[in-house]
């Protein structure tokens, strides 16, 4: 629920005006804005953070991966460096972000890219991976000097963007009337049984009648070692956790562990939070406290692509709980929508195009 304090009004008409002025600027043009005329997929939302963009992005490229070459492009939220990088093997996330190693991991077939202006790191690509045949933008709804052909906007189902506000009442990077530029929306998190009632809520709030809207949940696989891969054959039930989250919203995993009566130690850190030694000793000292034989530190892949570069944290049974998107209805659709764009939009290779490009 959206509280207001009257005193904190001013600051945010001022927000609100900035983000507008900017919005409008690219609308008439005034700010320059680039395409391309091949496939570039971007997913992003209007909050801050927290509606399930990286499992959506995962979801895309097992879609496409074995049909097209795939690249990447993230910002790279929290490295440490800031030219425009192309993972390789011994990258950390210090060096690349969390979510860009969590790709280049996951998904050897794809490359993983990261640049702070989209336009910039498309143009990177065009020159150093040319045969790339579909751009994948992560998180960059609100990045106005690129046009996405396709543009993915993803909102929380427990969170909608329609029931926030931006700061500093709410969380929204822009006004909800942001959403008019999405291609495609996606009400994510949802339960697993969503009654036709509270279907019909989400699409008359969102009163979009030209875009398609899709429902999907999270969906739970089995946790594996983070070091080894090798999946856990036994049933959390049996073991003692420390639980360790630093995302923007852990309470899905908790309702998930819960519901299944799994026994957990919660430590939250911040989102993207950047762990060190002395995270590694709390969680050492909590996992000590544990009697049983049978125990492991339980995290997202996320989280564990910001420990693996600490030995002494690695060197504990830390083990990964994956999340993958399900769709509720018309996946069918959704899947077609995609490859539709893509098959209708695809070159043979990426040819470079104008070195002016390069100042955006």
């Amino acid at each position: 629920m959206i509280v207001f304090n009257y005193l904190l009004f001013p600051l945010f008409l001022i927000y609100r005006g900035i983000v507008v002025f900017r919005n409008w600027l690219y609308e008439k043009r005034i700010f320059k804005s680039s395409s391309f005329d091949f496939p570039v997929i971007s997913l992003g939302n209007l909050s801050m953070g927290g509606t399930g963009k990286t499992p959506h992005t995962e979801y895309i490229i097992r879609l496409l991966q074995d049909e097209n070459l795939i690249t990447t492009l993230s910002r790279g939220y929290g490295r440490r460096t800031r030219e425009f990088m192309i993972a390789e093997k011994g990258d950390t996330a210090l060096m690349i972000g969390d979510e860009p190693l969590q790709y280049f991991h996951k998904f050897p077939k794809i490359n993983v890219t990261v640049e702070k202006k989209r336009v910039l790191g498309i143009l990177y690509i065009l020159h150093f991976l040319p045969k790339t045949e579909v751009v994948l933008l992560d998180d960059a709804f609100q990045h106005r000097a690129l046009r996405a052909g396709l543009n993915v906007l993803i909102t929380d189902y427990t969170k909608p963007y329609f029931k926030d506000a931006m700061p500093p009442f709410g969380e929204l990077r822009e006004p909800i009337s942001g959403a008019q530029r999405a291609h495609v929306i996606i009400v994510s998190k949802c339960p697993d049984a969503l009654s036709p009632d509270e279907k019909a809520y989400f699409l008359n709030r969102i009163n979009l009648p030209n875009i398609p809207i899709f429902f999907s949940r999270m969906r739970y696989g089995l946790p594996y070692m983070g070091k080894s891969n090798q999946v856990l054959t036994d049933s959390l039930n049996e073991y003692e956790i420390v639980l360790i989250t630093g995302i923007a919203n852990p309470q899905p995993i908790y309702t998930y562990l819960t519901e299944r009566q799994i026994s957990y130690t919660p430590l939250k850190f911040n989102d993207h939070h950047k762990f060190t030694a002395r995270d590694c000793v709390t969680i050492t000292e909590k996992f000590g406290t544990f009697t049983t034989s049978k125990k492991m530190v339980l995290t997202t892949e996320k989280d564990y692509a910001r420990m693996m570069h600490i030995e002494a944290l690695t060197a504990l049974p830390v083990y990964c709980l994956p999340i993958e998107v399900e769709f509720l209805e018309k996946k069918e659709q959704f899947d077609e929508l995609i490859k539709t764009y893509v098959r209708t939009n695809k070159r043979n290779s990426l040819v470079s195009t104008n070195e002016d490009e390069f100042s955006a």
